[in-house]
C-alpha cells in the first residue's frame, strides 16, 4: 500500500519487533587509541600540567575519569576561576615527571608498563594522584618481589594496609638478615636506657612490648602540632619503669623514687639545658611564578594517611638488649633498647652453707610483670564467662555480628587461651554459671532466632551436652547460681522486656517460676550475696536504668535497692573483697570504664578500666577482680584486664607471681 504524503510517496512497511543491540568489542580499545593519538599530537587538549618544568597537554575529562585528586582540581578550578579568564594551566608539586608520564599512558591506553626500579616512584605518584587501580597493580607487584634489599625502603612509602601488612610479614620472617645490612645506619636510630626493671622479670618475649612502651614515651614526648623527632636522636633516652609498667623521662623525675648514678645526674642536666630549635618557616606556597599558572600542592592539608607509631619488628640482640624496627611519626626507625634491672639477693635467713640451693624465692618490688596478657583467640560480646578449675572460660558470643559456638580457656600458669569443644548451638546474648563444676548455657540467640535449650559443659571429658528446655526462649537474660541451683531473671522475648524469673534444678532437671522483677529488664548485672540476689541496671528496651532489685529467697520477693550512679545496661558484676562491683556496661550512648561499689547499701565509684567494655564478662579468680572482652564503642574485644586487690588499680600484665610460678615449674621440669 502506498501512503502519499506531501507529494511524496513511501512505501508502508510493517514495525520490526526485534531491537537492534550491537556490541563493538574494539570499540573501547579504538577509542583509548585515538584518545592518545589526540594527545600526543596536542589536539583538542583542554588543559595543561605543568610537572617542574615540563608541560603536558591532556583532555581534562579523560584524566579526571581515572584520577580522583585531579577530578577534585578540576572542580575547584571551575568553581574559582574568574570570568573571562581561559587559561588552563595547573601546576603540579612533589610529584615526578616521568612517573606520570608511565601512569598518563596508562590512563589513556589502559596498559602499565613500568620497569622495576620505577615501580615504588609510580607508587607513590598514584598515590598521591589518588588513581586508585594503578596504585593496587603496584602494590601487588611490590608485595610479590620483597627482599632482603628492598624490604625497608618498600615499607617507608607503603601507604595501603595491605602491602604494609605484607611487607611487615617479610620483615619480622627475615629480621636477622634485614637488620645486619649496613643500610640501617641510613634510618633514624633511638637509644633508649632503661632503668627499674626487675632482673628477674626481663624475658626475650618481652622486646616487643618494651618497644611499644618506648613508642607510647616518645609519641606523648614530642609536640603533636610540630612533630620532630630530633630530641629523641641526640642523645640516649634514659627512662624510668614505673610500678604500672610506663615510663618516664629522667629529666621530668625530681622525687627520690630511685637512686640516682652519676649518667643519670648527667643526663638531667643536659636535658634540662636542652632547647629543640624551631623549624624552619614554610616558604609561602601562594608566592607567583606565573600569573597564567594555578599551582596545587600535591600534598594536602591533611596527610595521605595518619603518622604511623608501629613496632614492626624485633628480637633480642643480647641479655637484657633488644632492638626493633618501628615507625615513628611515619619514619621508619631503629630502636635499641637496654634495660638496667635491679637484681635482688634472696631473703637472709642466717648462716646459710655454701652448698644451699640458690633458688629460693625472692621479694621484688613490683606487684606485675613486662608481660601482658594474652588476648583471647577471638573477639567476644555478649557471651558466657564463668570460673571452672581455676580457670576463665569463654563461651559463644558474637563478633561484627555473627553469634559463636567456640570455647576456649584462660591457662594463667602459660598466659595463654586454650581452644575448648565447641558448644551445640552458636549462642549470643546469653549468660552461664558455674553448677559443681559443670557450666551450664541458657537461652540466647544464634543469631536469627531464640534459643530454648539448656546445655552443659563437663570440665573432666570436654563434652556438651543439652540437658533441658526453657518454657519460653529469651535472650539477655541474668543467671545466677545458688544452693547449687539456677536462678534466671529477666530478659527479651523478641522486641519485649519481660519481667519473668525462673530457677532450674540441674538434679531434677525441672523448672519452677519464682517471682517476676518489679520492673521487666534485660542485660542485667545480678549477684548472689550476703543471702539474696541483687539485679542491677539493664534496659527495658526504651531507657538505660540504674535501679537495682534484690530478692529474698526465703520470701521470694523482689524488693528496691540502692541506684546507680551512672545507668548501665550490659554491665558485669562479682564479689570482690566482700562487696559488689558493678564494671563497664553501656549508657545507652557510651561503652562505660568505670566501676560501682556497693559499699554500706550505697554504690560509690570505683577505680576506672583502661578502656570501656560493654557485654563484658566479669568474675572474681584467686581474689582478682577479671573483666574481660566486650565492646569498646568502636571495636569487639578480645583482651582483658584485672582488678589487683593491693593496688586496687586494674592491670593487663601477668602478676608477678604467676611468673615465678611458671620459672618455678620450668626449673623443676629441667
Amino acid at each position: 500500500m502506498d501512503i502519499i504524503t506531501n507529494g511524496n510517496s513511501d512505501t508502508h512497511i510493517s514495525h520490526i519487533e526485534a531491537n537492534l543491540e550491537h556490541e563493538a568489542t574494539e570499540h573501547r580499545t579504538y577509542l583509548l587509541t585515538n584518545l592518545n593519538t589526540l594527545r600526543r599530537e596536542n589536539q583538542l587538549c583542554d588543559a595543561i600540567l605543568v610537572i617542574g618544568r615540563h608541560e603536558t597537554p591532556i583532555h581534562r575529562a579523560v584524566v579526571a575519569s581515572s584520577s580522583t585528586y585531579l577530578l577534585e582540581m578540576f572542580k575547584k578550578d571551575k568553581k574559582e576561576k574568574k570570568e573571562g579568564q581561559t587559561q588552563n594551566m595547573y601546576k603540579l608539586k612533589d610529584i615526578d615527571y616521568e612517573s606520570f608520564q608511565y601512569l598518563l599512558d596508562y590512563i589513556y591506553t589502559g596498559r602499565l608498563a613500568v620497569p622495576g626500579p620505577c615501580v615504588k616512584a609510580v607508587y607513590k605518584a598514584a598515590v598521591k594522584l589518588k588513581i586508585a587501580d594503578a596504585a593496587s597493580i603496584c602494590s601487588q607487584f611490590l608485595a610479590s618481589n620483597l627482599s632482603v634489599a628492598n624490604c625497608l625502603g618498600v615499607r617507608r612509602f607503603a601507604v595501603d594496609d595491605e602491602l604494609r601488612k605484607k611487607t611487615d610479614l617479610f620483615i619480622q620472617n627475615n629480621i636477622n638478615s634485614v637488620t645486619c645490612k649496613t643500610f640501617l645506619l641510613f634510618f633514624l636510630s633511638v637509644l633508649v636506657e632503661i632503668i627499674g626493671a626487675d632482673e628477674e622479670l626481663i624475658e626475650p618475649s618481652n622486646s616487643h612490648h618494651m618497644a611499644e612502651l618506648v613508642l607510647s614515651w616518645a609519641r606523648d614526648s614530642i609536640d603533636t602540632e610540630k612533630p620532630r623527632l630530633d630530641n629523641l636522636t641526640e642523645q640516649v633516652n634514659i627512662l624510668y619503669l614505673n610500678k604500672d609498667n610506663t615510663l618516664t623521662d629522667f629529666k621530668d623525675i625530681n622525687d627520690e623514687r630511685t637512686k640516682e648514678e652519676d649518667d643519670v645526674r648527667e643526663y638531667k642536666c643536659i636535658k634540662k639545658r636542652h632547647v629543640v630549635p624551631q623549624k624552619d618557616p614554610v616558604a609561602n606556597l601562594n608566592s607567583p611564578l606565573n600569573g597564567n599558572v594555578l599551582k596545587f600542592n600535591i600534598n594536602p592539608e591533611n596527610p595521605i594517611s595518619p603518622k604511623e607509631w608501629l613496632v614492626i619488628a624485633d628480637y633480642q640482640t643480647k641479655d637484657k638488649t633488644f632492638m626493633s624496627l618501628c615507625m615513628l611519626n611515619g619514619d621508619l626507625s631503629v630502636l635499641s633498647i637496654h634495660c638496667r634491672t635491679k637484681a635482688h639477693s634472696p631473703p637472709d635467713s642466717g648462716s646459710e652453707a655454701p652448698d644451699s640451693p640458690t633458688t629460693s624465692s625472692v621479694t621484688l618490688e613490683r606487684a606485675v610483670s613486662l608481660t601482658p596478657l594474652a588476648s583471647m583467640t577471638v573477639p567476644r560480646c555478649g557471651f558466657g564467662m564463668t570460673v571452672v578449675n581455676n580457670k576463665l572460660f569463654a563461651c559463644g558470643g558474637y563478633d561484627r555480628g555473627e553469634c559463636m559456638k567456640s570455647t576456649e580457656f584462660y591457662d594463667s600458669q602459660k598466659n595463654k587461651w586454650i581452644p575448648a569443644a565447641d558448644m551445640s548451638v552458636p549462642r549470643g546474648r546469653f549468660s552461664t554459671e558455674n553448677v559443681q563444676d559443670v557450666i551450664y548455657a541458657v537461652g540466647g540467640s544464634n543469631g536469627q532466632i531464640e534459643q530454648k535449650t539448656v546445655e552443659c559443659y563437663n570440665y573432666e571429658n570436654n563434652k556438651w551436652s543439652t540437658v533441658s528446655q526453657v518454657a519460653t526462649a529469651k535472650v539477655s537474660q541474668a543467671l545466677v547460681c545458688v544452693d547449687n541451683k539456677l536462678y534466671c531473671i529477666g530478659g527479651c522475648v523478641g522486641p519485649k522486656s519481660v519481667p519473668d524469673c525462673e530457677v532450674f534444678d540441674p538434679e531434677t532437671k525441672s523448672w519452677s517460676k519464682i517471682a517476676p522483677l518489679n520492673t521487666g529488664r534485660y542485660q542485667i548485672a545480678a549477684c548472689y550475696h550476703k543471702g539474696f540476689i541483687y539485679a542491677i541496671g539493664g534496659t527495658d528496651g526504651w531507657n538505660v536504668l540504674g535501679i537495682t532489685e534484690v530478692y529474698d529467697i526465703k520470701t521470694d520477693k523482689w524488693v528496691l535497692g540502692p541506684s546507680l550512679n551512672v545507668v548501665r545496661r550490659g554491665a558485669g558484676c562479682d564479689i570482690f573483697n566482700g562487696k559488689i562491683h558493678v564494671v563497664g556496661g553501656s549508657d545507652g550512648s557510651n561503652s562505660l570504664k568505670s566501676v560501682e561499689i556497693l559499699d554500706n547499701n550505697n554504690f560509690i565509684l570505683g577505680s576506672s578500666m583502661s578502656i570501656g567494655r560493654a557485654n563484658v564478662g566479669v568474675v572474681n579468680l584467686s581474689n582478682r577482680l577479671y573483666a574481660v572482652g566486650g565492646f569498646s564503642g568502636k571495636k569487639f574485644l578480645d583482651t582483658f584486664e584485672y582488678l589487683d586487690p593491693k593496688s586496687e588499680e586494674w592491670c593487663s600484665y601477668v602478676p608477678v607471681e604467676e611468673v615465678q610460678k611458671s620459672q618455678k615449674n620450668g626449673n623443676a621440669s629441667t
